[in-house]
C-alpha cells in the first residue's frame, strides 16, 4: 500500500474544491420560498419490478401510508411539513425526502435507488436537501480511498482534515440559503462535531425560531450550553451516581484524570493502554486516574473492568447523567482536572493524554 504524497494531497483537494463549488452553484438555484401548498403531492414510477405497495411515512404530521401500486405507478398526497422528514419505502429501497408543499415525483435511478425530484425546484426544499446529501456523499467517496490509502497516522490526519474542512463549507453554504427548512437541520446535523462553541452558537443564532423547535436541534443546542457550562477553565459540574460523586474525587487536591467510556466501545478499550501507562507513571501524591463509566449495563462495566485490568477508582452505572452534563457526544471522552477542580483540559486521546499530565505532575514511578 503506497502513502500519499503531498502533491497527490494537493490534487485530491483541487478535484474537491471543484466538486464545493458545484454543489455551491447547485444550491443558489434553490431560493428559501414560501410552500406552494398545505399539501404535498406525490406521483411515482417504479417500473416494471415495482413492489405492489409502498410505504410512506411523516412523523411530525403522524402519517403513516400504505399505498397502492398498478402497473409501476401510484398516487398519494400528505402534509407539507418543511422542517421535518418524511420516508418512502418501495420493498428493500428506503429514501427520505421534504415534504415541501411541491408536487414531487419519485422515480428508480439508474443505481436503483429512489429518485425524488420537485416539478418545482427552484423552490423546493426537497431539492436543496437532496443536492446537500449528493454534496456530501460524493466527498464521503472522494475522500475514503485516500484516507484508507494513508499508511501513516500524520498523513490519513491531514486526509481527513481537508475532508472534514470541506465537509464544513459545504454545509455552511447550504445553510446561508436555507433557514427555516429541513435543509438547515440537515446540515447543522452534520456540522455538529465541526464547529466550536461559538461556532455553533453563531449558526443557531440565524435560523428560523420554528427550527430551534426540531427536536435534533434542540439537542444540539442542548449540548452546545453543556460544553460552554464546562470548558476548559471552568470549573467542574458535580453529579452523584448511587450515592458517589465526582466531587469525591475531584478538586481535592490532585490533578484527576477522568475517563468516560463503556465497556462495549472499541476505541474506550484502545485508549486504555494509554491510560494505564499515565497511572503507572504518575500516581501519587499530585495525580490520580478516574474512570466513568457511561451507556452501558452494570454488569458489563464490572466484567470489562476486571478482564482490562482497571485498578484505579471508578464510578459505574453513570448512563447519561455526567455526558448530559459535559456535553459528551462520543466516548471516550478524557478529561483532566486541576487539583481545585478546574477543567484543564477536554477530548484528551493517546500521546497527547501523558503529554498533558506532564506538564503539571512529575514521574512518581
Amino acid at each position: 500500500m503506497k502513502a500519499i504524497t503531498e502533491t497527490k494531497l494537493i490534487d485530491i483537494i483541487m478535484k474537491t474544491r471543484s466538486l464545493i463549488v458545484a454543489v455551491a452553484v447547485a444550491l443558489m438555484a434553490v431560493a428559501c420560498a414560501p410552500k406552494v401548498s398545505d399539501k404535498t403531492a406525490i406521483t411515482g414510477d417504479l417500473g416494471a419490478n415495482a413492489p405492489e405497495s409502498v410505504e410512506i411515512s411523516l412523523k411530525e404530521a403522524n402519517v403513516m401510508l400504505n399505498v397502492p401500486v398498478t402497473g409501476g405507478k401510484f398516487t398519494a398526497e400528505i402534509p407539507a411539513c418543511q422542517t421535518g422528514i418524511a420516508r418512502i419505502k418501495a420493498g428493500n429501497l428506503v429514501s427520505n425526502f421534504v415534504s415541501d408543499g411541491t408536487p414531487l415525483t419519485v422515480s428508480m435511478a439508474d443505481d436503483m435507488s429512489l429518485n425524488i425530484t420537485s416539478k418545482y425546484p427552484k423552490i423546493s426544499a426537497q431539492t436543496g436537501y437532496a443536492i446537500l446529501q449528493k454534496g456530501l456523499l460524493d466527498l464521503q467517496k472522494n475522500y475514503q480511498p485516500k484516507i484508507q490509502a494513508a499508511v501513516s497516522e500524520e498523513m490519513e490526519n491531514s486526509v481527513y482534515d481537508a475532508y472534514q474542512k470541506d465537509v464544513k463549507k459545504i454545509c455552511l453554504e447550504a445553510l446561508k440559503l436555507n433557514k427555516d427548512n429541513y435543509v438547515t437541520v440537515y446540515a447543522i446535523d452534520n456540522l455538529q462535531y465541526l464547529l466550536g462553541n461559538e461556532q455553533m452558537d453563531s449558526v443557531l443564532a440565524t435560523i428560523d425560531p420554528k427550527i430551534t423547535e426540531v427536536a435534533s436541534i434542540k439537542a444540539i443546542s442542548n449540548v452546545v450550553a453543556a460544553k460552554k457550562a464546562t470548558a476548559e477553565g471552568m470549573k467542574f459540574t458535580d453529579f452523584e451516581i448511587d450515592g458517589v460523586k465526582l466531587s469525591d474525587f475531584v478538586g481535592k487536591g490532585k490533578y484527576m484524570l477522568v475517563d468516560f467510556w463503556a465497556s462495549w466501545c472499541g476505541p474506550c478499550k484502545a485508549e486504555l493502554p494509554n491510560i494505564k501507562k499515565v497511572y503507572e507513571t504518575y500516581a501519587g501524591p499530585e495525580f490520580d486516574v478516574l474512570s466513568v463509566a457511561v451507556w452501558d449495563k452494570k454488569e458489563d462495566t464490572i466484567k470489562g473492568a476486571n478482564d482490562l485490568g482497571i485498578v484505579w477508582n471508578q464510578i459505574i452505572d453513570a448512563q447519561s447523567i455526567p455526558t448530559d452534563i459535559y456535553g459528551i457526544q462520543g466516548i471516550p471522552h478524557i478529561i483532566l482536572f486541576g487539583p481545585d477542580g478546574t477543567i484543564v483540559k477536554r477530548d484528551l486521546r493517546g500521546s497527547a493524554i501523558e503529554a498533558e499530565v506532564a506538564k503539571y505532575v512529575k514521574p512518581v514511578k
